[in-house]
């Protein structure tokens, strides 16, 4: 097409006579505007593309006259001549619309001028057949040209509208997890200005993965999220979902997104291999402004989380909160663990499968339970059993002992 762009006229090509270039030099102002009508009522415009642009955006673009001005002179269109009917192309990326009623429109537009030409040459005795295919190679070349130069700056206008939109998002996200904005009534406005509706308030869901990131903003477009949702991938790993709630209570589904994302990541990874999604909830707080606060109590919980319940695919910050405010002190912790585990800890011989027992048996309360769970025969957890209450000096059975067990093996993982 470029070189169809800088080819000149070659002798001999036949042209229209001056009588005919006459009347449609007369007819040009009112074939564009039945240009304009034929493109507005044939072309079909629908919720997927849009509305079309106005009449006289239409109008103009069809006064440009390039089909005719092609087959007047003989000619190629020229690059001026395309950027000027691109035009309509760069609107519809700007409003995130299809381009293909665009291209509809022009082939509507070179139709009515080809009709147009038929009609002033009909019977003219210079209309010879070999005339008349060379006129229509010209207007039909001139719509493959202005297709390509459409296509060509439309996907080009997208391609800078969408980056700057995600620009535009990504800054109006991190405003809300760092708090960073002014007031809550100019964020509403920036994101009014986004076309992206926001609600009142948002419970932060993080989620972190271990594999499977080069996949984790695909399969983030593939959530079912519910309508005012934001979701954004802060680094390559991690998933921040931010859940619309205006109370506690409606924010008790926001931890089905964890679930979502892993079984979104198995389906897509396939025979890759499982990864493995861990996540953290925050609390509600109201506002906008509560927003920033829920994602620090979500990171605080998918890290605790990761340390203390390793088995657990998302943990909610209240869950957590205790281990947090004791891991403010690490020495409170040590002795703490020390206090409570101290002897099993100093038998250096056997301590590891005598600490990996104990947590069978409390995850568990069943010897049978934690023998199948650890692969071993229930003489053995038996005996180890019966070491531990020895080194400890505890009844391991007894409520009260059973949870400062637990308490001393969960903040030892905070050490």
């Amino acid at each position: 097409m470029a070189e169809l762009a800088t080819e000149s006229k070659q002798p001999g090509q036949p042209l229209m006579p001056a009588a005919m270039l006459d009347e449609l030099e007369r007819r040009r102002a009112g074939l564009a505007r039945h240009m304009a009508r034929a493109v507005v009522t044939l072309v079909r415009w629908d919720d997927s593309t849009g509305r079309p642009p106005r009449r006289e955006a239409i109008a103009r673009a069809c006064a440009a006259d390039l089909f005719l001005a092609t087959a007047r002179e003989a000619r190629p269109a020229t690059q001026r001549e395309l950027r000027e009917v691109a035009q309509l192309g760069i609107l519809q990326a700007r409003g995130s619309q299809s381009v293909e009623p665009v291209l509809a429109a022009y082939r509507i537009a070179a139709r009515v001028a080809w009709d147009a030409i038929m009609r002033a040459w009909r019977d003219h005795p210079q209309a010879t057949p070999e005339a008349m295919v060379i006129t229509a190679n010209y207007v039909f070349s001139a719509l493959d040209q202005v297709a390509a130069e459409v296509t060509r700056t439309y996907l080009q206008a997208r391609e800078q509208h969408l980056a700057r939109g995600t620009r535009a998002r990504t800054r109006l996200f991190h405003g809300l997890v760092s708090d960073t904005f002014d007031s809550e009534l100019a964020l509403q406005k920036q994101a009014l200005a986004l076309n992206l509706p926001i609600a009142g308030g948002y419970v932060a869901v993080v989620c972190k993965v271990d594999r499977g990131a080069d996949a984790l903003p695909e399969v983030a477009g593939q959530l079912d999220l519910p309508p005012r949702a934001l979701a954004h991938t802060t680094d390559p790993v991690t998933l921040v979902v931010l859940w619309p709630a205006d109370s506690a209570a409606a924010a008790g589904p926001a931890a089905e997104v964890v679930g979502q994302l892993q079984e979104a990541l198995d389906v897509r990874l396939g025979g890759a291999g499982r990864s493995r999604v861990r996540g953290g909830v925050g609390s509600f707080h109201g506002g906008l402004r509560g927003v920033s606060r829920s994602y620090l109590e979500a990171l605080q919980a998918v890290e605790a989380g990761r340390k203390v319940r390793p088995e657990e695919l998302a943990l909610h910050h209240d869950e957590v909160a205790p281990y947090l405010v004791l891991a403010q002190n690490p020495l409170t912790i040590e002795r703490y663990v020390d206090h409570v585990l101290g002897p099993l800890l100093a038998d250096e011989r056997g301590h590891d499968v005598l600490l990996q027992t104990l947590e069978a048996y409390l995850a568990r309360a069943s010897v049978k339970e934690a023998a199948a769970d650890l692969h071993l025969h229930r003489h053995t957890v038996l005996y180890r059993l019966g070491k531990i209450k020895e080194l400890l000096g505890s009844d391991l059975d007894a409520p009260a002992t059973r949870h400062r067990l637990q308490l001393a093996l969960d903040l030892r993982r905070l050490l």
